[in-house]
């Protein structure tokens, strides 16, 4: 599906929104839809509907980006874990056993993380290809 007009208002509104934050609207398309990406005050590259996409230079850069991704996901699954043990069983030894446990996955996900990231902004520059999208989920 590419459609380069959105014609859902829900979409329009979005990317005026967007627009109204700050956001530039680029030259590129998101590869799913066809959308204009925007670059956020922050530098982040958003889709209206996909919401982060990233734009990747070769094939290495992108295989990157998909750890990046599969990382975040991982750190957002063990802190919903971190939460429900705490709201169900409260703070008992076996709890805390099981929470030492989920905050070392934690700690060893965020420090995977600073290192993708760090290699990541160091190696980043102008592309024109775009290969690999991620859905932002704003909770």
């Amino acid at each position: 599906m590419t459609t380069s007009v959105p014609r859902d208002p829900k979409v329009m509104k979005k990317m005026a929104d967007l627009l109204r934050a700050g956001a530039t609207m680029l030259a590129e398309t998101c590869p799913i839809c066809g959308l204009p990406l925007f670059r956020l005050r922050s530098g982040e590259i958003v889709c209206p509907i996909h919401g982060r996409v990233y734009i990747v230079r070769d094939e290495s850069e992108a295989a990157r980006v998909e750890v990046q991704g599969v990382l975040e996901e991982l750190e957002k699954v063990v802190a919903r874990s971190i939460g429900e043990t705490l709201s169900r069983e409260g703070l008992t030894a076996e709890s805390l056993e099981r929470l030492k446990d989920l905050l070392d996955v934690l700690e060893r996900v965020e420090r995977i993380l600073a290192l993708v990231r760090e290699t990541r902004s160091s190696t980043n520059g102008e592309s024109r290809r775009q290969t690999s999208t991620g859905r932002e989920r704003r909770e």
